[in-house]
């Protein structure tokens, strides 16, 4: 396998990239797991570590989970993971100040931990003789779940410190343990001797993934293309696999990312406290065009939930500049100089070409302004009102892509965006927090969509791409799955020709 850099980290509490996550999601497990199949089958919670779904009681507030008896760490613990392991995961992971620590601040004593004020997790209760976890909630929070299956609350021997862990290679629950990292050069996984799989887990395909670090992309295709690698990480130009192009012979793999570049609008700014204005960008964008300016792929998006996501509805968004020039019109903005602020990331700078476009058909006048690659966006445009953004999901749930109505943000993003994407819509926010209180299934898939489609329709939010990317394999190379959490899943990739390594 080829891949470009390292991953940010290999610290499951701290890990939060692609390819650490793809890495995660082959050597780590925690207390509940997604199924590791692709599509919306691969946002299904399993039990893991726990032998089955938690017992709720006290209208939400306390968890009960019992612990299976034969889940083992890899080496060199080798050893079967206890109630004490996972309190201990848990208080080390607040310790750390992870980037997902807000997805678990409902568990009582949680926040505590993270400010440093405690080292105990007051609302875990371990039972090593009983084998019996118990998490005491200050609210009801149903997404509590889907974070306990995330990379984050990945079990880790009792004991583990409470530092970057990257380089120390800490043993987990997963099919394949690290048994290698030298930076720069590559890592290695083995399969886990002391993993069994389990309904959702299944054992690795492979005996060996040597991850290659370091190559171009162009060097990686090509490496695939000729047999001497089995898949690439790093996305390359549909053109490249076709005849003539440096990747011709491999297979090339549309893979659709669990993300949204979207157009983020401040709602109490004007003009953009008129819906009417609002409404006229999403009207007036043409999305194929701001699709195809993003070069390792896109299609358009009319919701903020990505495809393969419970609660995605696929709707249609025509053109209608005539509309969109009247809306603006009648809310007596037309000639109004707005700024867009384009983004830092390649997406959001791709699609800024055609949002610039779709505000001057609607009929204000834009100005395109780049934020500094060298700074963050709430310092450098701290009252921006219009921007172009990517937001990736973590949960594959509607509660992440709407987690500002809930009064929390997404992993990774900033504390205090400079301009909320959905901001003062009163009856919006209680219908997303209606929302998140029901319990995971159809009805509460059903219920994030119709928010979805309320923001969008309000233009409190603008979908114009899901971002996608050409990723290839050798000829041969079967099992490639996409999963809505982690991406291509390692696990299942097979080599042509045997069961030997996979590269």
């Amino acid at each position: 396998m080829e891949a470009g850099d390292n991953p940010d980290f290999l610290d499951p509490a701290l890990a939060h990239g692609t390819l650490s996550w793809q890495i995660m999601g082959a050597t780590q497990g925690g207390l509940l797991a997604y199924r590791r199949v692709g599509g919306t089958g691969g946002a299904t919670l399993v039990p893991d570590l726990a032998d089955a779904m938690p017992v709720i009681a006290k209208g939400g507030l306390t968890l009960t989970f019992h612990l299976r008896d034969d889940v083992q760490f890899g080496p060199p613990a080798s050893r079967p993971a206890t109630a004490s392991d996972v309190k201990a995961s848990l208080e080390r992971m607040l310790r750390l100040d992870s980037r997902g620590s807000s997805l678990y601040s409902a568990i009582q004593g949680a926040p505590a931990v993270t400010a440093g004020r405690t080292r105990t997790l007051s609302g875990v209760t371990a039972d090593d003789d009983a084998r019996t976890v118990v998490i005491t909630l200050t609210r009801p929070d149903r997404t509590l779940l889907e974070a306990l299956a995330l990379p984050f609350a990945s079990v880790l021997p009792k004991g583990t410190r409470a530092s970057d862990q990257t380089v120390n290679l800490t043993p987990g629950l997963g099919p394949y343990v690290i048994s290698a990292f030298d930076p720069d050069s590559r890592i290695v996984l083995t399969p886990n001797p002391e993993f069994s799989a389990r309904p959702g887990l299944p054992a690795g395909k492979t005996g060996r993934i040597t991850i290659t670090i370091g190559h171009r992309p162009q060097v990686a295709a090509t490496r695939v293309a000729t047999g001497q690698a089995d898949y690439s990480v790093m996305p390359v130009p549909v053109a490249a696999t076709k005849a003539g192009g440096y990747a011709r012979g491999a297979t090339a793999n549309t893979i659709t990312r669990s993300a949204t570049a979207y157009v983020a609008i401040d709602a109490t700014q004007a003009p953009f406290t008129n819906a009417n204005v609002r409404r006229a960008i999403g009207l007036a964008l043409d999305r194929q065009v701001a699709a195809r300016a993003i070069s390792t792929g896109a299609r358009p998006a009319t919701r903020m939930i990505p495809p393969g996501t419970p609660g995605h509805r696929p709707a249609t968004a025509a053109m209608n500049v005539a509309t969109a020039r009247s809306l603006v019109s009648r809310a007596g903005a037309t000639g109004t100089s707005v700024t867009l602020w384009a983004g830092v990331t390649a997406i959001e700078r791709a699609i800024t070409p055609a949002v610039r476009d779709a505000l001057t058909r609607s009929g204000l006048v834009p100005t395109v302004r780049s934020v500094p690659r060298s700074s963050g966006l709430g310092r450098s445009a701290p009252h921006a009102a219009l921007a172009t953004a990517v937001w990736t999901q973590a949960l594959p749930d509607g509660s992440d892509a709407y987690a500002q109505l809930l009064g929390r943000t997404a992993p990774g993003t900033p504390a205090n965006p400079p301009f909320p994407a959905i901001s003062g819509n009163a009856a919006l926010r209680k219908a997303a927090r209606s929302t998140a209180r029901r319990a995971l299934g159809p009805g509460r898939d059903a219920a994030w969509a119709r928010v979805d489609a309320r923001a969008v329709a309000d233009g409190r939010a603008i979908p114009v791409a899901t971002p996608a990317e050409t990723q290839v394999t050798a000829s041969g190379v079967t099992g490639l799955m996409v999963n809505p959490v982690f991406g291509v899943l390692l696990a299942p990739l097979h080599p042509g020709g045997g069961s030997g390594p996979a590269n």
